[in-house]
């Protein structure tokens, strides 16, 4: 049975998330003291560390939703020059998404799972193109 506490989700994200790393051959260092950094994990590909803030995404239409900032006292902070990437897991595909911080907007990114009704192309963020993997 899956706990409804508040956090619990975020949990569940940063063990995908890790897992997916882990998974992809990288080397995986978490937190030994404290929880509410702004770093969630650092994962070391090829030499090169990075730090990685988790979040999850929920599906909306034909999108992946996750927020590129955090809400403290009810004020949106964004994690600029905080982080290199957003590991993003997405219990509705089930998969976990690496995204440079770089490449998000400020608040919310959404990641394309399905075609535009448009079919627009142009500044879409295709979900396929962040893709890690599974946890």
């Amino acid at each position: 049975m899956r706990s409804t506490r508040p956090g619990d989700q975020g949990v569940r994200s940063e063990a995908a998330v890790a897992s997916a790393f882990v998974r992809a051959g990288a080397m995986v260092y978490l937190p030994a003291f404290g929880s509410n950094g702004r770093v969630d994990l650092i994962a070391e590909r090829s030499g090169e560390l990075v730090r990685v803030q988790c979040k999850t995404a929920c599906q909306v239409g034909g999108s992946l939703r996750f927020w590129t900032t955090s809400n403290t006292g009810n004020q949106p902070v964004p994690y600029v020059g905080e982080v290199d990437v957003f590991g993003v897991y997405a219990p509705s595909t089930d998969l976990v998404y690496v995204v440079p911080a770089s490449d998000v907007p400020t608040r919310a990114c959404f990641l394309r799972v399905e075609e535009t009704t448009n079919r627009q192309r142009a500044r879409v963020r295709w979900a396929v193109d962040y893709e890690l993997g599974p946890p």
